[in-house]
């Protein structure tokens, strides 16, 4: 294993491992240091890329930049690991009533949905989907299986020496004004890519998160079979060509555990019935933190006192749709002194005290 490294990033969740693969891929060396954690929220996330999405279902933030980067950042992870691991998936939103219906044929005519709207059906796509009024087919969506995709990188950057299974505690580092020194290896900068664990990092501890909890069914339906991601008041996503289906997600602002529970269960279950008309086994249940922040924008950015420390956390519930966009931001931050968007920007405020 080599010992002195561009980067040292600590965490391989969604965020480190985009980070990883941009900063190899603008040539730079990079080794990471992760203990691994099966209940992390990138492992236990759908991994579903949505340009229109919220309770009022509207265009995400960014959605042309965002998407026009991940599209080509995840077909090139695809090709540098040998594995198709992004799928584009249209979506399918069913309309849950007729002022729904009305609202979205006329926003269709809006030049900032033409690339996103791909029609609509007024009878619907599937005899088992509960919907009167029809629905809409969106364009641009996937899913990216990111359980497979970090164990491979994971394996990918062992085999290059450059992986390494444990955990950075903040007080192990020594920090100079032109390195980062952490048990014999020695880095330009460290990235914490560390998503919920950052709770336990000093040097990030004023950042104001809202991390939230999210709970997820593994199902498969009896004769329901989809070619789209169903999306109304939750998602579901076929994942083989047999019914079976990710169900998903809740939202807890309290529970902080990552253990599955009954009230989830009722949740999904609830969210389910109200969508589909068809018999399904319960396969499996998980849940995951996801690491929000308090308005639903990433933190980037180096530390006040050391600037050879940076951060790249927070990207919620759209991580895999964020990741590409910002680590190539963080990047062009770090190495080309350009200017962090505000939005961003983890000085925009601090934790109260």
């Amino acid at each position: 294993m080599n010992t002195k490294y561009d980067y040292l990033i600590v965490g391989q969740g969604i965020a480190g491992t985009v980070l990883a693969h941009t900063l190899m891929k603008n040539g730079k060396t990079v080794v990471i240091a992760d203990r691994h954690n099966p209940n992390s929220s990138s492992r236990m996330a759908g991994g579903i890329v949505n340009p229109i999405t919220g309770r009022k279902m509207v265009k995400t933030w960014l959605a042309d930049q965002l998407f026009e980067k991940l599209h080509s950042f995840y077909s090139d992870l695809n090709e540098s690991l040998g594995q198709a691991f992004f799928h584009k998936m249209n979506l399918f939103f069913p309309f849950e009533n007729q002022e729904k219906q009305t609202d979205w044929l006329s926003a269709s005519a809006e030049e900032k949905y033409e690339t996103y709207i791909k029609g609509f059906h007024p009878n619907g796509l599937y005899d088992t989907v509960n919907g009167k009024f029809g629905g809409m087919e969106v364009t641009q969506s996937g899913y990216l299986e990111i359980g497979p995709l970090l164990d491979a990188f994971a394996k990918y950057m062992e085999s290059k020496g450059a992986f390494i299974k444990e955990k950075v505690k903040a007080e192990e580092l020594e920090v100079t004004d032109t390195s980062v020194k952490w048990k014999g290896i020695e880095a330009n900068k460290l990235v914490f890519c560390e998503g919920a664990e950052n709770v336990e990092n000093p040097l990030f501890g004023d950042l104001d998160f809202r991390n939230v909890k999210g709970e997820l069914l593994l199902v498969r339906f009896k004769n329901a079979r989809f070619k789209h991601i169903i999306n109304r008041n939750g998602f579901i996503l076929p994942i083989d060509d047999d019914g079976t289906c990710k169900i998903g997600a809740t939202y807890d602002y309290k529970d902080m555990s990552t253990d599955a529970t009954e009230k989830g269960r009722i949740q999904l279950v609830e969210k389910l019935d109200a969508l589909i008309n068809d018999e399904y086994e319960i396969l499996d249940q998980w849940a995951g933190i996801r690491p929000a922040t308090y308005d639903r924008r990433p933190f980037l950015g180096t530390h006040e006192e050391f600037p050879n420390l940076a951060i790249f956390n927070g990207l919620g519930t759209k991580g895999v749709s964020l990741a590409p966009f910002f680590a190539q931001h963080l990047f062009e931050h770090l190495e080309e002194g350009k200017v962090l968007m505000p939005e961003v920007d983890h000085r925009r405020k601090k934790k109260k005290k």
